[in-house]
């Protein structure tokens, strides 16, 4: 595939940057190349690669990589402008940043100036023209991005790109890495290596990741073949994980009875009740449940009757899966409070978002279990291998990276959604519950008769990260907004701002 040749390119305000294309639903064309220039990353300038990204993803039948490709290419964009940045830094300061000496004299300096003067800093690039160019191009058997700066890199900085690269080749999987890299070397190569290892573990090859400097440019370039083939190396770690699930106890049977009772013509909320007060803790739980921010209305629910009739005893029916699920776990696993008050948290979020795509009571009730239930699997893999996910949220905490399947796939060998869709499974769940919990961290790759659930479950994640600083809006794949309500990330980031507030204040 030829490099994309020079084009005259516009500012579009509402994109952010300068390109070719009229608007974001420019059609996409065979070797036709979407070109964009900007000098800093924004959230506009976000918001348009993402979204580009994802239909060429979609339009090719690629959106399986996303995760990898997205997580490479904020990494090399990122590079890029802090290449720029230390040009301009370098310069301020007098120093030739190709004499080695006086480039280790300064580049610690540097690091902690970008750090703290980030913004100040990329807002003089433009008036410096160092730009950063990304080109999206397809044919037959290929789809291209290429990142590209203006910049030719110092040997210095060549020779450890072509390190990290050439490191990443000698690990089997995420795991040798963190093993392998110190905490000096992490923060300064990690993030490359990382990328790297997250392509190839998603059918992406060695050859799929290119690089070369000269002639006063810089060239990172992503080669994604049409036909991606997922092989995974791993199956040692993975059975030994997989394995620890037989092990788990089955589903209660009294659970089952008291499901069985409520659908039986005659059955009431006196005898549900009944029947759930030989279960102490499972009493308990409910009273919890009514009193939390998805089902609290006015004061505080003090009897089981009254907790019941607050939820309904349809809805009661789906939620016991959940109920009965954390009185299996809670005892046995470490990780299991702080994923619980996260699953309350974004069962109270799902609920809003239902109620803005005017669900009706049942798929409400089906959206909250679903809810409750969608991080089973990570409560799992954190007790499992707590040591490989505390440096996976770490990182990814870091870099701002809002899905972290990819990097468990390759240092675990299985993604915490998985895991879960295999404990639902033995549990003998609804398919729309498994569904919930293999996919929310990828919710275009499910099938459409599961979007009403899984999109706003991912959403409701993707808020939490949000607030907490670890993900962006320009993340969230528009088709997501759109099936859940949202005409823009504006509007999105209205309704988090408010509904934050709301659950805040319980």
């Amino acid at each position: 595939m030829a490099s994309p040749k020079a084009v005259a390119l516009e500012f579009k305000r509402e994109l952010g940057l300068h390109t070719n294309i009229e608007d974001i639903n420019h059609p996409i064309v065979e070797n036709a190349p979407f070109h964009f220039k900007f000098f800093q990353i924004t959230d506009e300038v976000e918001n348009t690669l993402f979204q580009i990204l994802d239909r060429f993803l979609l339009q090719l039948d690629l959106i399986i990589v996303r995760d990898s490709v997205l997580a490479a290419m904020k990494e090399t964009v990122t590079n890029a402008i802090k290449a720029n940045a230390k040009r301009v830094f370098f310069k301020n300061n007098a120093t030739d940043i190709a004499n080695e000496k006086e480039y280790e004299s300064i580049i610690n300096e540097f690091k902690s100036t970008y750090l703290a003067n980030r913004d100040e800093i990329e807002e003089s690039l433009q008036k410096n023209n160092y730009g950063v160019f990304v080109s999206f191009i397809h044919n037959r058997s290929l789809m291209r991005i290429r990142i590209m700066n203006n910049v030719q890199l110092t040997e210095i900085e060549a020779d450890r790109i072509k390190e990290r690269i050439s490191k990443a080749k000698t690990y089997n999987d995420l795991a040798d890495a963190f093993m392998d890299m110190s905490n000096e070397q992490e923060g300064a190569g990690l993030g490359l290596i990382m990328t790297l290892m997250m392509l190839r573990n998603d059918g992406l090859g060695d050859s799929a990741f290119k690089f070369e400097s000269g002639e006063n440019k810089t060239v990172f370039m992503i080669d994604i073949p049409a036909k991606v083939s997922k092989e995974n190396i791993q199956l040692e770690k993975i059975d030994h994980i997989v394995s620890q699930i037989d092990h788990l106890p089955t589903f209660p049977k009294s659970i089952k009875d008291i499901q069985d009772a409520i659908d039986k013509p005659n059955s009431s909320i006196g005898t549900i009740a009944e029947m759930i007060k030989r279960d102490i803790a499972l009493s308990a739980n409910i009273l919890k449940l009514s009193n939390s921010a998805a089902f609290r209305r006015g004061g505080k629910v003090e009897s089981l009757d009254r907790a019941i009739q607050l939820i309904g005893l349809k809805e009661l029916q789906t939620l016991l899966y959940s109920l009965a699920t954390k009185q299996m776990l809670e005892d046995k696993f470490p990780a299991f409070t702080a994923i619980w008050e996260k699953s309350n948290e974004s069962a109270f979020y799902c609920k809003s978002i239902g109620q803005r795509m005017g669900m009706n009571k049942s798929d409400l009730s089906n959206l909250i279990a679903a809810s409750l239930l969608h991080d089973i699997g990570e409560i799992l893999l954190l007790s499992f291998d707590k040591d490989h996910m505390n440096k996976i949220k770490t990182f990814s905490t870091t870099r701002e990276i809002a899905s972290t399947i990819s990097m468990e796939e390759s240092a675990i060998g299985i993604t915490h959604s998985k895991l879960g869709a295999m404990v639902g499974e033995k549990w003998g769940f609804p398919i729309l519950y498994t569904k919930a919990m293999e996919y929310h961290h990828r919710p275009l790759l499910v099938d459409e008769v599961y979007t009403d659930i899984i999109y706003p479950i991912y959403l409701s994640d993707m808020m939490i990260a949000i607030n907490s600083k670890e993900a962006k809006s320009s993340e969230i794949p528009s088709e997501v907004l759109k099936v859940c309500k949202f005409q823009s990330k504006s509007e999105f980031d209205s309704f988090r701002t408010k509904i934050k507030e709301q659950f805040s204040s319980y």
